[in-house]
């Protein structure tokens, strides 16, 4: 059949779809209520139009998973909400109908794979296995089917990303979202005068109002400017055009700001080695200098946020405390049960999940102020899945981390070079921080970055009409992009 006639063929099929949705939400807004519809008639084409670029451009699916996943519960939040969904549960719905749909239509049922496949499936299969033991099977259940989802998330992102063009847009969105959230929790913090009161007086011992911005957690909240971070000290470094620069170090400037008013000392330890892991690649230290001397200048601006500096320098200090820090206290609290259930079931563990209630074998809630759930992923995995566990899931990681490493090696044009650092940096800066605190298998935005470290290294060299790059010549490479890397796994 002649490509015109295919074509056709399939704007038919997708009008024909557009026009049944329609009638249909035209008839669901009439039973509702008549008074909705002016705005049906509104909302309808401007849906339509989207969901057209979406067909055109599946890469937006990902963009728009990927907000979901920053904005968190902002449904939750919302004044009233009670929809029990997360945006990116939503869209993860939504884009998963639309890629079928869309599949179907152009019978297009490839599927790219990523090399890490029998990992996967091993780990995965520990896991469910494990539930056999598990003191909480049901729990073990849930949590294991939401990383089940993780990984059909990574999936989605690798086989619907493919251009660098759509990553570097990706990264943008990211920190187009970041800095809102950013200016949001620092307006909190700086109009809130009552809480900056009472850190004062608490000296450091006592940190109220932690910006939690769309998440219910300060800590989970603040990994959410990781990846933009990353991002934007890339670019400020990169031989990218000067507007760029200007854009990234305001964005950087808001996002530090939103980051340090969070109060995670895991996420400072984490950002500032991802910081360090991009100024060593560009042999570059103004990233550290533009940092301070933009400080200054907002202290000088608003000084009511050295009262917030002052507390932070305070908790992160406050790291050594050891015992004198009921935070670090009770991580070496969980650490020693953690190696305590290791030696007792030292080959499969105690099953996934089941560090909860084990833990009470070895303290008791009172020592540990009511908190059961690990911090940190390396010993919650030798505790719950034994050695067979930590075995595979280092196998999974040091292939990632391996990919990653190597798409730095292989990178020649600045966009490579942005994208390939951007990956390592936040990868290495996410592990770090779940070093200390729980939910590692669960985040959303680690195994993002996964996916797009193979999507960049399967991915077409050809960069020229990105806008980021001044130079995006890649000599005698132009005539085969990649050839020598998309067609077949890393070894």
């Amino acid at each position: 059949m002649p490509a015109s006639a295919e074509n056709t063929k399939i704007e038919t099929s997708l009008i024909t779809i557009a026009i049944a949705v329609s009638l249909s939400a035209l008839g669901l807004v009439w039973l509702i209520g008549i008074e909705l519809l002016p705005l049906a008639l509104l909302a309808i084409p401007l849906a339509g139009f989207a969901y057209w670029q979406t067909y055109v451009k599946p890469y937006l699916w990902v963009v728009i998973l990927v907000v979901g996943t920053f904005l968190g519960n902002v449904i939750h939040l919302a004044e009233g909400g009670v929809v029990p969904l997360t945006l990116f549960q939503l869209a993860l719905f939504v884009a998963v109908g639309s890629i079928i749909l869309r599949r179907i239509v152009e019978q297009d049922f490839n599927f790219r794979y990523m090399g890490i496949e029998i990992e996967v499936v091993l780990f995965l299969s520990l896991i469910y296995l494990s539930l056999l033991w598990a003191p909480d099977p049901m729990g073990g259940f849930v949590d294991s089917t939401r990383l089940v989802i993780s990984f059909f998330f990574i999936y989605i992102v690798f086989n619907e990303l493919k251009r660098q063009e759509e990553m570097i847009t990706l990264f943008v969105v990211t920190i187009a979202v970041a800095t809102l959230l950013g200016f949001y929790a620092l307006y909190q913090n700086v109009t809130n005068i009552d809480v900056a009161v009472e850190n004062i007086m608490a000296e450091g011992t006592l940190i109220r109002g932690r910006a939690v911005g769309t998440s219910d957690d300060p800590n989970r909240f603040a990994t959410m400017f990781f990846i933009p971070m990353a991002f934007a000290g890339c670019v400020i470094l990169a031989k990218a055009k000067f507007y760029y620069k200007i854009m990234a170090f305001l964005g950087l400037a808001v996002m530090g700001g939103g980051l340090i008013v969070t109060y995670s000392r895991s996420a400072w330890v984490a950002a500032i080695l991802m910081i360090i892991i991009i100024a060593w690649y560009y042999r570059n230290v103004k990233l550290f200098v533009y940092i301070g001397i933009l400080g200054v200048i907002v202290l000088a601006a608003f000084p009511q946020l050295s009262i917030t500096l002052i507390n932070a320098a305070q908790r992160f200090l406050d790291i050594t405390a050891g015992a004198s820090d009921d935070s670090s206290r009770i991580r070496i609290i969980l650490g020693i049960a953690a190696i305590g259930m290791f030696i007792d079931t030292y080959l499969l563990g105690v099953g996934f999940r089941g560090f909860p209630d084990r833990f009470t074998d070895y303290f008791s809630t009172q020592e540990s102020i009511g908190v059961t759930e690990p911090h940190n992923i390396t010993y919650t995995i030798l505790a719950e899945l034994g050695i067979i566990g930590i075995i595979l899931f280092g196998l999974l990681f040091f292939k990632i981390l391996r990919v990653a490493w190597l798409n730095i090696k292989l990178s020649e044009t600045e966009i490579e070079k942005i994208i390939a650092v951007t990956t390592f940096s936040t990868i290495i800066a996410f592990l770090v921080f779940y070093q200390f605190y729980g939910g590692a298998l669960n985040d959303n935005n680690l195994w993002l970055m996964a996916a797009i470290t193979f999507c960049l290294y399967y991915s077409s060299a050809n960069t020229s009409s990105s806008p980021l790059s001044k130079t995006a010549q890649r000599g005698d490479r132009n005539e085969a992009p990649e050839s020598s890397r998309a067609d077949k796994p890393p070894q």
